[in-house]
């Protein structure tokens, strides 16, 4: 299910345009699809066979779900296996960002599938290699189940190691402002705060490794310190920016700000924690035990965590929450989600001393009924960084940037000031 619009967050297939077994060609219309009441004729990427149809007209889904897969004429196919081994993407390719963003240069390399494997490769990609002369036995492929991408076959023949991207969003002009995503968030997570802030700032919001547009790290090279490395490669020479991070991008903003201090103006930590928490991280596996990260039983254990009881409490909120996370959750494969619950649980215990070297303005913001991370948690950061302000904002979960958005955006758009204490 592609993305058809910043704040779209589901489809719904209207209509096949083709069926099973029929040949399709590239550019042909091959499906209609309903988002935000507007129908759009969505046309093939590639000529081969429509192998399989995975969500029939009628159904509604988030984006980066599996719709359908097209095959070489003569490949042989195996419509469920490829379905458990496929990986939600937005946008295309994991390394394209969404229209009007870019794309990040390489960061570490992704686990892949050894060269000469019998991988598969996308029709597209075994067309490309034909033209560009390329060996497909000497290819890793590092898509879906080790598929050999289109990238992986202009990389091999650059003579260059296909390595992973970060998918990063710019709007607006104006002082540089970086968003950091939590845990199993990706970038479209901060729309309430980029429609009002891209205003007044240039804002840029990324996919963390693994994530949504982003390609994931190696398995267990994921660590918050690398994480804050990602954050300075986004910014690139758009500094000092003010940096916001919510929750884990709390923790990956406080890293930034302790190895490069020339990149961070001013930091905004919403709901963070420095401390080891056997609860917190009691709840971060218990997230990541499900086979299907949108699992419903997952998404309904995750919501009293999230929010507090006043949106617990209003069907409408709570079930608005519901379907945002469920839409989140295709994003975010569960490999991800488990690096980045190991890499916050590690980095935890491990800076609170280190806190009293931030010299940037800075402003704490807590949930005050958040129980994920209490406010008061939040607040001992606060009263560990030299001028710190601390915000507790009443009634709001751990979900506060979605909660009460509005004060939020407002903390975050004016200046930061210090607490003369």
């Amino acid at each position: 299910m592609p993305r058809l619009g910043l704040t779209m967050v589901e489809g719904t297939v209207v209509e096949w345009k083709a069926k099973p077994g029929e040949t399709v060609a590239k550019g042909q219309v091959l499906l209609v699809i309903e988002s935000e009441k507007v129908q759009v004729e969505v046309e093939a990427f590639t000529a081969g066979t429509l192998a399989a149809v995975y969500v029939e007209p009628g159904n509604t889904v988030p984006i980066g779900s599996l719709l359908a897969a097209i095959a070489e004429p003569d490949e042989s196919f195996d419509r469920d296996a490829f379905a458990r081994g496929f990986v939600p993407e937005v946008d295309g390719a994991p390394a394209t960002a969404a229209a009007g963003g870019e794309a990040l240069p390489p960061a570490p390399p992704p686990a892949r599938a050894p060269a000469g494997s019998g991988a598969k490769a996308a029709p597209a990609a075994r067309a490309l290699a034909k033209k560009l002369g390329v060996d497909l036995d000497t290819v890793a492929g590092t898509g879906p189940a080790g598929r050999i991408t289109i990238e992986d076959v202009e990389q091999a023949a650059k003579g260059a190691t296909a390595e992973p991207a970060l998918a990063i969003d710019r709007f607006g002009e104006g002082p540089p402002l970086l968003l950091i995503s939590g845990f199993g968030v990706d970038r479209t997570g901060w729309r309430p705060q980029i429609e009002r802030l891209k205003a007044s700032h240039a804002v840029l919001a990324y996919d963390h490794r693994g994530i949504a547009g982003s390609r994931p790290a190696p398995d267990g090279s994921l660590t918050i310190a690398a994480m804050a490395q990602d954050a300075r490669r986004v910014l690139g020479d758009r500094v000092p920016a003010k940096v916001v991070g919510a929750s884990l991008g709390a923790a990956v903003a406080i890293e930034l700000a302790l190895a490069h201090p020339e990149a961070v103006s001013a930091l905004v930590l919403i709901t963070p924690a420095v401390e080891r928490d056997p609860r917190l991280a009691e709840v971060l596996r218990s997230w990541t035990e499900f086979d299907v990260p949108q699992a419903e039983a997952r998404i309904r254990a995750m919501l009293p965590w999230l929010l507090g009881r006043s949106a617990l409490d209003q069907a409408p909120k709570r079930e608005a929450a519901a379907q945002a996370l469920r839409a989140m959750a295709a994003r975010t494969p569960l490999p991800a989600l488990r690096h980045q619950a190991r890499a916050l649980v590690a980095w935890l215990g491990t800076r609170g001393e280190a806190l009293a070297a931030i010299r940037v303005p800075t402003v704490v913001i807590a949930g005050g009924d958040d129980v994920l991370i209490p406010p008061e948690a939040a607040e001992a950061v606060a009263r560990r960084i030299p001028g710190a302000r601390f915000v507790a904002i009443p009634g709001a979960g751990h979900a506060v940037t979605i909660e009460q958005a509005e004060r939020v955006n407002e903390l975050v758009a004016r200046p930061v000031p210090v607490d003369p204490r």
